[in-house]
């Protein structure tokens, strides 16, 4: 499981698709919901968790037309 750490925080995907963020710092925690459109995501898509420029990004790969949403 790959976890992706932005601003003190270390963020990962649970089970059923929700991110779990855990601030280091104050060894506090959250769980959010991932947007419905990437919740959405079928079998031929994968989705990921990147950083970029001090931000928390989700992506969607279509493993078909190699199309990829941010």
């Amino acid at each position: 499981m790959t976890k992706v750490s932005v601003n003190g925080s270390l963020h990962w995907f649970t089970w059923k698709r929700n991110i779990f963020s855990f601030e280091v710092k104050k060894e506090s925690y959250c769980l959010f919901l991932l947007p419905p459109l990437v919740y959405k995501c079928n079998d031929s898509k994968d989705i990921g968790l990147t950083e970029y420029e001090g931000k928390l990004f989700i992506i969607c790969i279509d493993r078909e037309s190699g199309f990829m949403k941010v």
